[in-house]
């Protein structure tokens, strides 16, 4: 009884409304926050209290602290006026056990700053904003219409060769390549990252109550979205970046894709990054 009511007075202390806070819902429970005051569609919830405690108030999902902004002229002074306070990510369980603010996508903070400045001088360098992207993207699209033609109007499955040919745009930009549509390694590749994409989302539960993950057992699928990383790793983005650093012609500023351009950049810091560095940038790409 004694623990319990430790843990309680623990829990209180770390959820409290600390003076400054927007106001909200009143004290959070242990473990869950607020979060049994979701109605089954949440967005009914966070109207009424908005009704209730205005276009700024604040709560606790799970152990982490959630400040919510709402209407267009309170959004547009936090992400316009204040932007540089609010670029932040907040932090994703399996995005942080994976990527360790490596990447593009899942870094923050400076780490970001840098990464997506030096990610968008070696796009521009490849003709972001200019037609060589562009003539890109329409060389794919008659790919693809030519595949759907030669099905002489039967009835098909789209499914895998759109996943292809949308992929295809991305790997031409990091790459320099694209694939058939009928590759089966690529088609599983795309196959592998939706279902890790999936479990993931199933395990969101881990952001908002980081002590789940001592459960015993692997109900949140670690060991398979580990196990889907290190494939997806191992037999396609590696071997991509092998080949590069294989054939990369250094001392030179011309890029013929991402990967090579910033295996550029990794040796102007001599090579400070981490060659999982170009993986994870590659399979941010990739992803969005």
């Amino acid at each position: 009884m004694g623990g319990v009511l430790a843990l309680s007075t623990l829990w209180w202390w770390l959820t409290r409304r600390s003076a400054g806070l927007p106001p909200g819902p009143g004290p959070a429970l242990p473990l869950i926050g607020h979060l049994h005051l979701l109605s089954k569609d949440p967005r009914q919830q966070f109207a009424s209290w908005r009704r209730q405690y205005g276009d700024v108030f604040s709560l606790y999902l799970g152990s982490q602290l959630v400040v919510v902004l709402n209407g267009y002229n309170v959004i547009k002074d936090a992400l316009v006026k204040h932007a540089d306070v609010f670029s932040d990510r907040p932090h994703i369980y399996f995005t942080d056990y994976i990527a360790k603010n490596k990447g593009v996508a899942a870094s923050s903070g400076a780490h970001w700053k840098e990464q997506r400045k030096v990610s968008l001088e070696i796009l521009r360098e490849m003709g972001l904003g200019r037609n060589v992207l562009a003539e890109k993207i329409q060389e794919e699209v008659r790919e693809y219409v030519k595949a759907v033609a030669a099905h002489q109007g039967n009835p098909f499955d789209p499914k895998d060769m759109t996943h292809v040919s949308v992929s295809n745009n991305i790997c031409s930009v990091v790459f320099g390549t694209r694939y058939e549509y009928d590759d089966q390694t690529f088609i599983n590749y795309i196959s592998t990252l939706d279902d890790n994409f999936k479990l993931i989302n199933k395990a969101t539960a881990l952001d908002f109550v980081p002590l789940l993950k001592y459960l015993p057992g692997d109900m949140f699928n670690t060991k398979v979205i580990m196990k889907n990383t290190n494939y997806l790793q191992d037999t396609f983005l590696k071997p991509h970046l092998k080949s590069h650093s294989k054939n990369f012609s250094r001392g030179t500023d011309q890029v013929s894709d991402f990967t090579e351009g910033y295996l550029r950049e990794m040796d102007k810091v001599n090579g400070k990054s981490t060659t999982l560095d170009v993986v994870l940038a590659g399979g941010d790409y990739l992803r969005q």
